[in-house]
């Protein structure tokens, strides 16, 4: 049912798609009428997609990214579900896989979307065709891109997943050099966590339901190796960490799922 419903999505967004238009605010006017003919060759409008548009753009090197040199530039995304918690947490997971590790919001609005405008240093743009790529990841839809000066990403995050490790029946050795893990409950009822010998674990474990709202915490003030705990309903996500510094678990944890 998920999956049809991300289905029905992409196609209602792809309908919705004025292939002109989004050419237009991506990459300029000016350069849409200098490149018109090569474009209408390149792009087929009938079937075309924003993925298959960024990617006929770039092979065709219409899309400018790089600087002369690195400087501060502002990039802005408007999350259609106004889910400031989840929108945050995925944006800030995909800007990081992508190699973009220091950015600060300079700006943030709530008013039947989530806005979001941030601030970073850097010699390009971020690529908006590995920037899709890696919402698609955690089942986000680009809606629309626009580029004046810098760019604005138009998103719809309804049947958003963190995409991170799930629980099984299996011992899963994680290991983080941040300190802080993330799992899917994955249906499971029950969630066991183990450190290593070496380690001196003062347990951190928050409860988060699909919106990351918090459901429960797990903290402790003293050393423990193990710790068995029972998953809330409606529980999708678990994070965990130390209540004091990442070098208590620098080792890994080790976590399974009990029906």
């Amino acid at each position: 049912m998920k999956k049809l419903i991300i289905l029905v999505s992409i196609i209602s967004a792809l309908f919705a798609l004025d292939v002109q238009s989004f050419v237009k605010n991506l990459i300029g006017e000016q350069k849409y009428q200098t490149y018109k003919n090569l474009i209408s060759q390149t792009i087929n409008e009938n079937n075309a997609t924003i993925e298959s548009i960024i990617v006929s753009l770039k092979e065709n090197g219409l899309i400018d990214l790089f600087f002369d040199k690195p400087k501060i530039f502002e990039t802005s995304f408007v999350f259609k579900d106004n889910n400031p918690e989840l929108d945050t947490k995925i944006l800030n997971d995909s800007l990081k896989n992508l190699g973009y590790f220091y950015f600060y919001p300079s700006e943030i609005k709530t008013n039947g979307t989530y806005d979001i405008t941030i601030e970073m240093n850097s010699g390009q743009f971020i690529d908006p065709l590995l920037f899709l790529r890696e919402m698609k990841n955690h089942n986000c839809i680009i809606l629309n891109i626009k580029k004046d000066e810098y760019y604005t990403y138009t998103i719809d995050c309804s049947d958003a997943d963190l995409n991170v490790t799930k629980l099984t029946d299996n011992v899963q050795n994680l290991t983080n050099t941040q300190g802080e893990y993330w799992v899917d409950t994955n249906g499971y009822s029950k969630v066991v966590i183990k450190t290593s010998k070496y380690d001196k674990w003062y347990p951190y474990v928050v409860f988060y339901d699909k919106n990351l709202n918090i459901l429960n915490i797990i903290t402790s003030k003293n050393i423990q190796r193990i710790v068995t705990a029972k998953i809330p309903d409606d529980c999708k996500y678990i994070k965990i960490r130390d209540n004091y510094s990442k070098e208590n678990i620098k080792r890994g944890i080790f976590i399974k799922g009990i029906k």
